[in-house]
């Protein structure tokens, strides 16, 4: 049975694949391509550098290699959760398929496939560039690219299965009929989990570099209770060449095995509850203060999507996990010792360029979520779009300021809390808030852009649409966007401390490097925004 629910999905990935579709799709392989080189090359140059470092090299490169996978161990666990919730209790397929002779069983495996899919897919896409850069290093055999390809896809099963498992239960605690509180417990439990977990990992003292290496040494990532713990036992030696062990390999099957299992049984226990409990209650829907308002033609975009976004708790639920995320965030910065690097020459400004470049990977991601997927929101329901009197410029300029005004704000406040957090203050905060605030246009146009270019009208979860070839496309495209104005906006700086105001060649090259971010920021705005349109327009058939 399971192979026969599968076989429709696997039919329509084949039908999509075509050499017309191959070739206009090429563009966006070669960027991905590119993006793995550079990851490569970049874990490749850390490597060797700690590696160098003399009596400490190899034990560093052992530590972070660990420090991987328990990073990850976390991240997969939070990205399960949230995917087998919408997996398994708010995807579209679920009423037709609990209305069909079809075993609860067979639609739990069925889901738990596909949670494990779009849960760790985006993992499994960017973490061979880091084995390949580890064994380009050691010079390791091909055992062990085999070895830590197997050992990855089994620790993703088990993080996979205590997500799923947690989901379960999670539906189950929580009383309301609606997904919206399991959906907000989730967001506060993976708070307190990230706050402790970010709380126990950072650095205790990294003014001088004995105490660098021994904060890094101090960090908590090697229990042998813990998944990475397991793996980095079971690679790490296939990299030095010092005999292979199948005792953590085999831990590692059991316990992919073992969760998995238990997902299932947890499945079998509490799933047709669950299903009943978020069932719509009937009750009377309530207007509040607003609630006579209609809003005139060129705000009516505006206002549906508002009203859409609080309805939907698989999309407003999911700021409070952001939230939680910001503030680690937020906490991560102000745990630094910048008093003891001040010693070091331009730190306050190198920390401000690191700020804008992990915001600008916020940026991307929060957009990736929320902007890219705003014109596939509206799903099957778009051709009511289509006869109402909106014409398409409208709709997408709706799109834009929809996703535009959060984004913003909360781009801006993250900042603004980072920079306080490193004492920067002055013409250094307001600069960055002045790039912050142009790349959310830029960005917010691009998402815009590119969910109108390829929007996804047919979906079983909103979370498929971000993580789509196109919503990848954008993200990799974003953060480029990203960089080349940061490195710009750097080498201005550079320039200007190394050559000063008066200098001709110095002018010349500050007036190049403002036209080309004005540039590259305006042409990510217009092109996208005016691609969409056109490609809106052209849409014929719609579902």
């Amino acid at each position: 049975m399971l192979a026969l629910l599968l076989k429709p999905k696997l039919l329509s990935l084949k039908n999509s694949i075509s050499t017309k579709v191959v070739l206009r799709r090429l563009p966006f392989m070669a960027i991905g391509v590119g993006f793995w080189v550079l990851f490569y090359i970049g874990t490749y140059k850390v490597l060797m550098y700690v590696r160098g470092i003399e009596f400490f090299g190899e034990i560093l490169s052992r530590k972070l290699f660990s420090m991987t996978f328990f990073s990850l161990l976390g991240f997969l666990i939070m990205s399960s959760i949230i995917t087998a919730i919408s997996s398994f209790y708010l995807s579209k397929d679920i009423p037709l398929l609990l209305s069909k002779p079809v075993e609860i069983r067979d639609i739990l495996r069925l889901k738990t496939f596909e949670a494990f899919i779009n849960s760790s897919w985006m993992v499994l896409s960017f973490m061979p560039p880091v084995f390949i850069a580890y064994g380009i290093s050691y010079g390791a055999s091909a055992g062990y690219y085999l070895l830590v390809l197997g050992c990855f896809l089994l620790f993703s099963l088990i993080t996979a299965g205590l997500g799923i498992t947690t989901a379960h239960i999670l539906t189950r605690l929580f009383p309301a009929k609606r997904a919206r509180n399991a959906l907000l417990g989730i967001g506060v439990m993976l708070f307190l989990m990230l706050y402790f977990l970010v709380k126990g990992l950072i650095p205790q003292d990294i003014s001088t570099p004995e105490g660098f290496i021994n904060s890094i040494m101090s960090f908590k990532t090697e229990s042998p209770m813990l998944p990475s713990y397991w793996i980095t036992e079971a690679v790490f030696p296939a990299l030095g060449k010092s005999g292979f062990s199948i005792f953590y390999p085999i831990i590692l099957l059991s316990n992919a095995l073992f969760f998995i299992l238990l997902s299932e049984i947890t499945g079998l226990r509490f799933y047709r509850m669950n299903m009943e409990r978020i069932q719509p209650s009937g009750e009377r829907v309530k207007r509040g203060i607003l609630g006579g308002y209609y809003p005139e033609m060129n705000t009516a975009m505006f206002y549906k999507d508002i009203k859409t976004f609080f309805r939907d708790t698989g999309q407003w639920s999911q700021v409070f996990i952001i939230g939680a995320l910001i503030m680690i965030y937020v906490y991560n910065f102000k745990s630094i010792p910048t008093n003891a690097l001040s010693g070091f020459p331009l730190i306050r400004e190198i920390m401000v360029l690191v700020n804008l470049v992990l915001s600008g990977l916020v940026l991307s991601a929060v957009s990736a979520r929320f902007i890219y997927a705003s014109v596939s929101l509206e799903g099957q329901a778009f051709w009511i779009i289509r006869t109402s009197p909106v014409d398409m410029k409208r709709f997408i300029r709706s799109k834009f300021l929809y996703g535009f005004i959060p984004v913003t704000a909360l781009m801006l406040v993250l900042v603004s809390l980072t920079n306080l957090a490193v004492d920067i203050r002055g013409i250094m905060m307001y600069l960055s808030l002045g790039t912050v605030l142009m790349l959310c246009i830029s960005v917010s146009g691009l998402g815009t852009g590119f969910g109108a270019i390829y929007p996804k009208f047919k979906y079983e979860n909103i979370a498929s649409v971000s993580m789509s070839l196109g919503g990848m496309a954008f993200m990799l495209i974003a953060f480029s966007v990203v960089i080349a104005t940061l490195f710009l906006e750097a080498w201005i700086f550079y320039v200007y401390k190394m050559k000063g105001a008066g200098d001709l060649s110095g002018k010349i090259q500050i007036a190049a490097c403002v036209f080309l971010i004005f540039l590259i920021n305006a042409a990510s705005f217009y092109i996208p925004m005016g691609i969409g349109k056109k490609k809106l327009q052209e849409q014929i058939e719609i579902i």
